[in-house]
């Protein structure tokens, strides 16, 4: 009888085969046969388990092979009037020199490749494993490996050199725990690999489990330069489009939707939301999607961009060609305010003529800042008259997923991680967060979370993950506090790179040298953020 774990293992790889198989017992009865067989055949016979081959195909000559005990290569088979194929048959024998069955190998009349060259199962099996470009190893339920191929040690060496040997190790032992097929992926800066292990179970009892290693680093990292590439061009251009913005709610929806239609006009518009909903992203993606994508895009904030500010309310810029993003307009001074409403007056008279296209935006509601008799109200009449609302991460806790999924995989690349997963309950804690800067804030924390990870792991969990009990009641609101002295974006980066930095340090020991590597940063670069934080 044959061994039944080779038999398994076998069929595991012979359904991924394009020849066709076909193997029956001593008696000519049908033991197996692979898709290929049932595709080439289909339309002329019915394969079926457990029939007599002669009772399907009345015209094979598998039951010669089992008398003679003598293989038949190569031998033309015509399965109907216009359509022949290739056969190949082959005795199989025991230790005994027994035959205990017969195996035949179809191809197409096109196809013709020698690749079996013994009669033995077992033979025939390690001779696939070897000549396979993938990599393969057979292990059994003990985790020990009994047959592996060349290309498969070779990626174990590697492997062990990047000490992520034990991910392997948890891939069989997900197949062991769970009996099913598992899969794992391993990206870096330096290779892309893809586990897979298929369980191999004999008579309902497992037996091991036939695992395979497919490396996609050269597609990968031809991708990664192709998209380097890409990303370099946009950089130059400063870039954005709307295939950039990452989300799912319909609210984000409904918000670049009317985008793509006040992109086409030259009206003032006026982009809401609060700080690190995308406002630059989307005034940005609106200048490159409509006619003044040639002209240059300009951004301009009141209080640290004062002699643009100027340049921009005087009477002399009619000749001005592009967009100009003006931030935070409540920082305006009342008499400022005064000239910009004069400036959209006139723009919006000779909207044909105008070159010029602004956009306006501001994190805090403005009618609290009318309210309080610090915005003028036919300003903000004129801005309402064209705007964009960006939705908060809290209105919009659908979008919190995807968007942690491609920042892991940005800093995966930076830290030389593979964090391809987040846990339920880390999803929750996610989505439960309050943020004080919505996507800048989202961000930060994982990036503290994944130096937190141990360098093995493959999921982010709840445990990797910082969240302030307290930010709820230390967040600015900035729909009721309207003041100039308001932290900026930059500074409240720098308040957690101070503390990316620091955590990082202290879990490494004070090893700047290490701590760079881990953050992605220069030695010289470190020092210099170390002396400006004071972390000394």
């Amino acid at each position: 009888m044959i061994d039944r774990t080779i038999q398994t293992t076998s069929y595991a790889l012979f359904d991924e085969m394009k020849e066709g198989i076909i193997l029956v017992d001593n008696r000519g009865v049908i033991c197996y046969f692979n898709k290929s067989a049932e595709r080439m055949i289909k339309g002329h016979y019915h394969l079926q388990i457990d029939q007599h081959i002669l009772s399907i195909i009345p015209t094979s000559g598998m039951m010669r092979v089992l008398h003679t005990k003598r293989k038949e290569e190569q031998k033309i088979f015509a399965i109907s009037d216009k359509d022949n194929l290739l056969i190949s048959r082959y005795p199989l024998k025991n230790e005994g020199n027994q035959v205990i069955g017969a195996l035949a190998v179809l191809q197409e009349a096109n196809q013709k490749r020698e690749w079996f060259d013994d009669n033995s199962i077992r033979v025939l099996l390690t001779l696939i494993l070897q000549k396979n470009a993938e990599a393969f190893a057979v292990v059994d339920d003990l985790g020990h490996i009994i047959m592996q191929n060349s290309s498969y040690e070779e990626l174990l060496s590697v492997l062990n050199q990047k000490k992520a040997h034990n991910l392997i190790i948890k891939n069989r032992e997900e197949v062991f725990r769970t009996r099913r097929d598992a899969e794992i992926s391993i990206n870096t800066d330096s290779y892309s690999l893809i586990i897979k292990s298929t369980p191999i179970i004999v008579d309902g009892i497992l037996k091991g489990c036939l695992q395979s290693i497919n490396n996609n680093t050269e597609i990968v990292q031809l991708k990664r330069e192709l998209q380097q590439t890409k990303t370099i061009i946009r950089r130059l251009e400063q870039s954005y489009q709307f295939e950039d913005f990452i989300y799912q709610s319909s609210s984000m929806k409904f918000a670049l939707e009317q985008a793509k239609l006040i992109g086409a006009s030259k009206r003032v518009l006026f982009i809401r939301g609060e700080e690190g909903t995308g406002k630059f992203m989307l005034a940005n993606t609106i200048h490159n999607w409509s006619e003044n994508k040639f002209h240059l895009f300009k951004c301009i904030h009141p209080k640290r961009n004062r002699e643009q500010l100027i340049e921009l309310l005087s009477k002399n810029n009619g000749n001005a060609k592009g967009t100009v993003y003006l931030e935070n307009v409540t920082c305006l001074s009342m008499e400022e305010q005064t000239l910009l409403l004069e400036m959209m007056k006139k723009d919006g008279k000779e909207e044909k003529q105008s070159s010029l296209r602004l956009i306006v935006s501001s994190p805090i509601k403005l009618e609290k800042a009318l309210m309080a008799g610090m915005f003028l109200e036919e300003l903000y009449d004129e801005l309402m008259k064209s705007h964009i609302y960006l939705p908060p991460l809290s209105e919009r806790k659908e979008d919190i997923y995807p968007l942690a999924k491609h920042f892991l995989l940005e800093l995966n690349k930076e830290s030389g991680r593979w964090i391809r997963e987040i846990e339920l309950d880390a999803q929750k804690a996610l989505e439960a967060y309050s943020y004080s800067t919505n996507v800048h804030e989202l961000k930060a924390i994982l990036q503290l979370a994944v130096i937190r990870a141990k360098e093995e792991d493959t999921v982010l969990k709840a445990e990797h993950l910082i969240l302030s009990q307290t930010s709820a009641e230390s967040k600015i609101d900035s729909h009721e506090e309207i003041d100039e002295d308001n932290q900026t974006l930059s500074e409240l980066v720098e308040k957690y790179e101070t503390v990316i930095i620091e955590k990082t340090l202290k879990k490494l020991d004070g090893n700047k040298t290490l701590t760079a590597k881990t953050l992605g940063l220069s030695v010289r670069n470190l020092y210099y953020k170390l002396d400006k934080y004071h972390l000394n």
